[in-house]
């Protein structure tokens, strides 16, 4: 299906981003691939619930596939210096632990959908990484105002997650999986 494929390119996609942001100071094309991933991961999206081609395996791979992205991108600015390594931690905990989540839900027939803050959360990641990519020599006050920023979004979005699941059993946070 056509938003698997456009997944696959996003996975695709993450060994050429880190090899342009970790090769030299130009990141021009490294901020090009990085906003290609993220406009895929939209279209991806539009096309699966516009078509009903939704899947199981989709609910699943396209989730993984971001935050593999949202990983390598922290990663990749703490290694040229432009953030620091504890913002690392945060964004791999964050987003490690939803892929535990993630998983455990799957197999137990369960699929979580994203929801509005979900979506809000990753505009303003990428909003932010783009920022940071284009703009590695910002100004501090700016800088740490937008990862304040960003540490903020992602906590709230991942309580706000772990608290859907768990408190509610209801059949109308579920998809059950056929």
């Amino acid at each position: 299906m056509i938003p698997n494929i456009l997944t696959t390119v996003r996975l695709i996609i993450i060994p050429f981003f880190a090899y342009f942001m970790l090769i030299g100071e130009n990141f021009w094309i490294s901020a090009v691939l990085f906003l290609l991933s993220g406009v895929t991961d939209v279209v991806d999206g539009w096309i699966a619930r516009k078509y009903n081609m939704i899947t199981d395996v989709g609910s699943v791979y396209d989730p993984l596939v971001d935050k593999l992205m949202q990983i390598t991108s922290v990663v990749c600015l703490s290694i040229k210096g432009v953030i620091p390594v504890w913002i690392i931690c945060v964004v791999a905990v964050k987003e490690i632990s939803m892929i535990i989540v993630g998983i455990v839900l799957y197999i137990k027939k369960i699929v979580v959908h994203s929801n509005w803050y979900g979506k809000a959360a990753t505009v303003i990641f990428y909003m932010v990484i783009s920022a940071l990519i284009l703009f590695p020599a910002i100004g501090e006050t700016l800088k740490t105002t937008l990862l304040a920023m960003l540490v903020i979004v992602l906590v709230l979005t991942a309580m706000g997650y772990l608290v859907k699941i768990a408190g509610s059993n209801s059949s109308e946070l579920y998809k059950r999986k056929t």
